[in-house]
C-alpha cells in the first residue's frame, strides 16, 4: 500500500504541474513541494529499513525539509513581489530552521513545544512548514501595508483550485493513500455525515459568529478608524460570474477546504490555538486588528470541532463567510 501510495501522489503532483503548464490553471504548483515532502516523510517514517536506520532517515528528513523551504519558499514568495533581499533573507531562515531540525536534540526542543513528535519525520516537516508560512506570512504583511486599494480578479477556476490545494494537502498530510484507505482518512479528518437539525445549529452559530465580528468591526472603527479603514482595500472582482455565485464559490471553496486542512488535519497535532494562530496567518490582507479578529474565528471553530466534527465546522464556516459577502454585497 504504501509504495502504490507514494506513486499515487506522485503522479498527482506531477498532473499538479502538467495542468498549471499548460495554462489550465494558476496556483495549482503552490502545494506540490509540501505535499511531496510529506509524503517522502510518511515513507520514511513507515518503511521497514528505516527502523533499523534513524539517524539515517533524520538526515533524510533535514534534506526533504531543505528542499521542502527552499522550492516552497521559491514558488510562493516571488508571488509577493519581494526584493532580492528580503526573499533571501526568508529562505534563508527557512533553509535554516530546516537543517537544524536533523540532530535529534534540537529537533525535539523545537517540536515538543508544538505537540509534535521529534521522531516522527511528517511531525518535522510539518513543523518547517509552520514555521515557513508564519515567515513569509510576515514578510507579506509587511510587504502590503503600503499597497493601495485594489479588486483581485476572481474566476471561476480560483475556487477549484483552492479547495483542490487543501484537500490534498489535507489528505497528504494524514497519509491517504499510503497508510490509511479511505474509511481510516475519513475517520482522521472526523468528517461525518450531518442530519437536518445540525444545519439548523450551525446556521446558528454562524449567526453568532457573523454578530461577534461585526462587534468587534464597529468597535475598530471607534477605537481605530484609520486602520479599521484599511480592512477592506482588497476585495474580488468576479469574472465572468454573477457576484452572487461568485460569493458563493469563494464560500464554499473557504469554508469546506479550510476546515479539512485546518481543523480536520492540522489541529489533532498542533492543538486549537497553534492551528487558529496559522489559520489567521494567511489572512495578510487584513490588518492586525483584523487578524486577530479572525485568529478569534479560528479559536471558535477549533473548539467547536472539538465538541462536533469537521463536516459541522465546515458548514458553519461556509455560512459564516457568505453571509459575510452578502453583507459586503447587499448590506452597503
Amino acid at each position: 500500500m504504501l509504495r502504490r501510495g507514494v506513486i499515487v501522489w506522485l503522479l498527482i503532483g506531477a498532473a499538479f504541474v502538467g495542468l498549471e503548464a499548460a495554462g489550465l490553471t494558476e496556483g495549482l504548483t503552490l502545494p506540490v513541494p509540501l505535499i511531496v515532502a510529506l509524503v517522502l516523510a510518511r515513507a520514511l517514517e513507515h518503511a521497514e529499513w528505516a527502523r533499523r536506520h534513524p539517524r539515517l532517515v533524520a538526515a533524510g528528513v533535514g534534506a526533504v525539509c531543505a528542499a521542502l523551504a527552499l522550492v516552497a519558499g521559491e514558488l510562493g514568495l516571488q508571488a509577493a513581489d519581494l526584493s532580492p533581499r528580503e526573499l533571501t533573507a526568508v529562505l534563508l531562515a527557512a533553509a535554516g530552521l530546516a537543517v537544524l531540525l536533523s540532530p535529534a536534540p534540537v529537533r525535539a526542543a523545537l517540536l515538543r513545544p508544538l505537540g509534535l513528535d521529534p521522531g516522527s519525520p511528517v511531525h518535522a516537516v510539518t513543523a518547517v512548514a509552520f514555521a515557513l508560512v508564519l515567515g513569509s506570512s510576515v514578510v507579506l504583511f509587511v510587504q502590503l501595508q503600503g499597497e493601495p486599494s485594489v479588486s483581485i480578479p476572481f474566476y471561476l477556476s480560483d475556487s477549484v483550485v483552492s479547495i483542490v490545494s487543501d484537500v490534498a494537502l489535507a489528505l497528504a498530510g494524514v497519509g491517504a493513500f499510503l497508510t490509511r484507505g479511505a474509511a481510516a482518512t475519513l475517520a482522521r479528518l472526523d468528517l461525518r455525515p450531518l442530519r437536518l437539525r445540525h444545519l439548523g445549529w450551525a446556521l446558528g452559530i454562524a449567526v453568532l459568529f457573523h454578530v461577534g465580528v461585526t462587534v468587534m468591526e464597529w468597535t475598530e472603527g471607534v477605537v481605530l478608524p484609520d486602520l479599521h479603514a484599511l480592512e477592506d482595500r482588497f476585495d474580488y472582482e468576479f469574472i465572468g460570474i454573477p457576484p452572487l455565485v461568485g460569493a458563493a464559490l469563494v464560500s464554499l471553496a473557504a469554508g469546506v477546504g479550510e476546515e479539512i486542512l485546518f481543523r480536520g488535519a492540522l489541529q489533532p497535532r498542533l492543538g486549537v490555538v497553534l492551528t487558529a494562530a496559522l489559520f489567521a496567518s494567511l489572512h495578510v490582507q487584513y490588518q492586525l486588528p483584523g487578524i486577530l479578529m479572525i485568529f478569534g474565528v479560528g479559536l471558535g471553530l477549533g473548539l467547536l470541532k472539538q465538541r462536533t466534527s469537521t463536516t459541522f465546522t465546515a458548514v458553519v464556516h461556509v455560512i459564516y463567510d457568505l453571509g459575510a459577502f452578502l453583507t459586503d454585497l447587499y448590506g452597503g
